[in-house]
């Protein structure tokens, strides 16, 4: 939502959106044109608007502001200066910014600006340090994406300057949102530390992002292009980033704009599974292995809510269980009598999604009796779940005291998980 500017995916239908299956948080890619108009003067309600209604539903927030788009002013960027569009706001440039005016491949005229000029990183640290005074750490934010280098901050300049940015250049942009951003989860694009990269910066930016607890996410499966070149490993271009990176943090799989995958020949039929001949596999099929292969924890479909939900219902639920963890107790060993004091009971635990979860949870244990003042819980028990990794099974064994006022007598074990 408000992705690709401030009038591409609205939410048409609440109702529909609301009873979407899994859908777990909004994201919302803006220029920052549109946030800071003014030095030190921000216009916060573009997000605090969705903020306010939909967090109290439920909902969650990810964030991308982007400092160089290719769409026009009003509905893609915050201003306009003699027909040249700034994402990153043209006070910037007035201050001293160096950067170049490109005519874009969509015909647009844009202000680029040099991604390590001193005048450029001093006002955006600025703006971020206002940001994260304001976001970063609330309960609600899923992630902040760091979006400040490229076309619609992806970290590449295809459709602009197709000058590659620089390792240093990346990690100035890196290091403000590292310094502004202390509790919120950092996701960067794989196109940043990856295109056109030879293979030593490409190993040393990866390395410099997993040492410092930034995620990835890929905003490329299912593009044309991809699907033409990358077929093999289901249109993910860099397959290897993402093991063992998931292990420790969650990935995020955003689909091409899905109006364009249907445009592009490569979905068809409901739910996605008329088999694209020249392929010979569905889109569906294609995305459900490229979420296996980035062991993707939230996914994307980049579209219209009403639009997916209305061609896709039965493959949504099924990608709902896909991503992230799901966990299934595979069996349960106790004994039949157990005793006051110490007892043990070991659990198979089987994960049947594509990655672990990134919180412990605890178990629960409740004892029903017929008598519900006989009744009891236990102390909650680390589950372990942390280590339950994809389609491996997991033996743990819990350890739960049973009080000494505890009546003798039948009951009924519960479970459940909690979270700490």
């Amino acid at each position: 939502m408000l992705d690709n500017g401030i009038s591409k995916y609205p939410i048409k239908n609440d109702s529909v959106f609301c009873s979407f299956p899994g859908m777990d948080h909004l994201y919302l890619r803006l220029a920052w044109s549109y946030l800071e108009p003014g030095e030190g003067k921000f216009e916060w309600h573009y997000i605090d608007d969705v903020v306010d209604k939909y967090v109290p539903k439920g909902y969650g927030i990810s964030f991308r502001i982007s400092c160089s788009e290719t769409g026009t002013y009003p509905n893609s960027v915050g201003e306009e200066v003699a027909g040249v569009q700034y994402a990153t706001p043209g006070w910037v440039r007035k201050a001293g910014a160096k950067g170049t005016i490109v005519k874009t491949r969509s015909g647009t005229r844009t202000w680029v600006p040099v991604w390590d000029d001193p005048v450029f990183l001093e006002k955006l640290d600025h703006f971020h340090k206002a940001f994260a005074e304001r976001y970063d750490g609330k309960p609600w934010v899923r992630y902040v994406d760091i979006g400040s280098i490229g076309d619609w901050g992806e970290g590449h300049t295809s459709f602009t300057t197709q000058i590659p940015p620089t390792v240093p250049e990346i990690k100035a942009n890196i290091n403000i949102f590292l310094k502004n951003y202390r509790k919120s989860q950092l996701v960067c694009n794989d196109d940043l530390i990856a295109e056109n990269k030879s293979d030593e910066d490409l190993k040393e930016l990866l390395e410099f992002i997993a040492a410092r607890g930034i995620s990835l996410r890929d905003d490329s499966p299912l593009v044309d292009y991809y699907v033409q070149n990358y077929l093999k490993s289901w249109t993910i271009s860099h397959p290897l980033f993402y093991d063992p990176l998931y292990l420790t943090r969650p990935v995020v799989f955003e689909l091409q704009h899905y109006g364009s995958v249907k445009k592009d020949g490569n979905w068809l039929g409901k739910n996605g599974s008329g088999t694209i001949k020249k392929y010979g596999y569905s889109g569906a099929g294609i995305m459900r292995k490229a979420i296996e292969t980035m062991h993707a924890s939230y996914i994307g479909y980049h579209g219209y809510a009403e639009e997916w939900l209305a061609d896709n219902p039965d493959l949504t639920k099924e990608l709902v269980n896909l991503c992230g963890y799901w966990y299934f107790p595979v069996s349960v060993t106790f004994p039949i009598v157990l005793h006051r004091g110490e007892n043990e009971i070991t659990f198979v635990w089987l994960n049947k999604g594509v990655a672990p979860a990134y919180q412990a949870f605890d178990l629960v244990f409740r004892f029903q009796s017929e008598n519900p003042e006989s009744s009891f819980d236990v102390p909650a028990i680390n589950s372990g779940n942390k280590n339950w990794l994809p389609g491996i099974r997991k033996t743990e064994t819990y350890k739960i005291e049973i009080p000494e006022h505890v009546k003798t007598g039948s009951y009924i074990v519960k479970f459940t998980p909690d979270k700490k």
